[in-house]
């Protein structure tokens, strides 16, 4: 008698009642949190990551590690957990940085613990890959191009429209292609 095996590829998907989305964009994170009436300018990240059945817990840490993202104990599901000492803008960051984790690596790795978003040259794939997704939900091409257009432009304006770090702003508005401003 012969056996005849399938290799099965995991996709990365949330559950939803009979269905199955495919989340592994962030328009299509945007749109999973407009589904659930969960505000996204500015993005409610802690919320999201409810929605996903992610827990998000604050912790200590060292300055220099931001956050966390790894499965429960008892594998069961997954857990944020975020630096309590940083800024309300640099965790909301964070948060989005380790849903990111979620919807793109985590059928790589059980754990990704994340230090230095955007102050190191040496990040991996992986990091490039999380940074530009939590950047893109935080801060959608749609919207921010919609506030430049109406006249909202300096860094520190745009910045508190979607609680972000001035920092972020830049680096977003770099990837957008946008520049000016103190862009």
């Amino acid at each position: 008698m012969g056996v005849i095996s399938r290799k099965h590829f995991v996709k990365s998907v949330v559950p939803l009642g009979d269905t199955v989305e495919l989340i592994d964009t962030p328009d299509k994170l945007i749109s999973f949190a407009k589904s659930r009436e969960i505000e996204t300018v500015p993005l409610d990240a802690e919320g999201v990551a409810k929605a996903l059945n992610i827990g998000v817990k604050y912790e200590n840490f060292d300055n220099d590690v931001s956050g966390v993202l790894q499965r429960n104990e008892d594998m069961s599901g997954w857990e944020i957990l975020v630096n309590k000492a940083h800024h309300l803008h640099r965790r909301r960051y964070t948060i989005a940085h380790e849903i990111a984790h979620y919807c793109l690596h985590r059928f790589y790795s059980n754990i990704f613990e994340d230090d230095m978003f955007f102050r190191s040259n040496e990040l991996s794939e992986t990091e490039w890959q999380a940074n530009d997704f939590a950047g893109a939900v935080l801060m959608p091409e749609d919207v921010f191009r919609e506030k430049v257009r109406a006249g909202v432009s300096e860094v520190e304006d745009l910045a508190k429209i979607f609680k972000v770090s001035s920092l972020a702003l830049r680096m977003r508005a770099k990837k957008l292609g946008m520049s000016g401003h103190g862009l």
